[in-house]
């Protein structure tokens, strides 16, 4: 089962609900699970800079399969090999720090989302999570 657009919607709107609840101007990236963009939005009043953040997180959980919560613990020891949590693999761009989930559709990962912009970053987390639909 592939990730559509449609699905990359729905993600994004539940993600935004979510943050507007929390008081936060975010910007919401779906990725494929090859890392691929699907969708983003950036909320008005977000960060430029949110949405690379958000796809950069989004691709080291579809890259990894894993929250980018479980990432940062596992990957904090080689802090420095990971540039301060930022990684790059190709034209790929890695955010190790929290706010991105896996999109999961009959118990296979088909995707990811990231979220950026609400700080601390545990809100980042609450809204991919809710956005994932989790």
């Amino acid at each position: 089962m592939a990730l559509t657009l449609g699905t990359a919607r729905e993600c994004i709107a539940r993600g935004v609900a979510k943050a507007r609840e929390l008081g936060f101007d975010v910007a919401i990236a779906v990725v494929d699970d090859a890392g691929h963009l699907v969708a983003c939005e950036r909320m008005d009043g977000a960060l430029w800079v949110t949405p690379e953040i958000a796809r950069a997180k989004a691709n080291a959980t579809a890259a990894f399969r894993a929250t980018t919560r479980e990432l940062e613990e596992r990957f904090n020891k080689g802090r420095q090999l990971f540039a301060d949590n930022v990684a790059t693999l190709g034209d790929y761009r890695f955010v190790f720090g929290q706010g991105a989930v896996p999109i999961v559709e009959a118990g296979r990962v088909v995707g990811a989302v990231g979220v950026s912009g609400a700080v601390p970053a545990d809100n980042d987390h609450a809204i991919a999570t809710a956005a994932a639909g989790q």
